[in-house]
């Protein structure tokens, strides 16, 4: 994983408060961006629970049909060299 520097803009007391609790204000940061990231993708995916249920066709129609398309294989499962 590369690094890179960038700089940001936040409250002087969330500043002190990390330097008192640790030397590496990098690290401390990058936690908290991880954790963040981590809880973005949480929601999103509980945000896209039920999204099959919205649409006009059930899943399992919608998936047969894209195997019904020309060009489609998706169910022949040979090999062709």
């Amino acid at each position: 994983m590369g690094l890179i520097k960038t700089s940001i803009t936040i409250p002087e007391e969330v500043y002190k408060g990390v330097k008192k609790a640790s030397k590496n204000f990098s690290a401390v940061a990058t936690e908290a961006l991880k954790d963040y990231l981590k809880k973005e993708k949480v929601q999103k995916a509980i945000a896209s629970f039920g999204s099959w249920e919205r649409r006009p066709k059930k899943s399992v129609d919608f998936v047969n049909e894209m195997r019904r398309e020309e060009g489609r294989n998706y169910a022949d499962r040979t090999h062709r060299h």
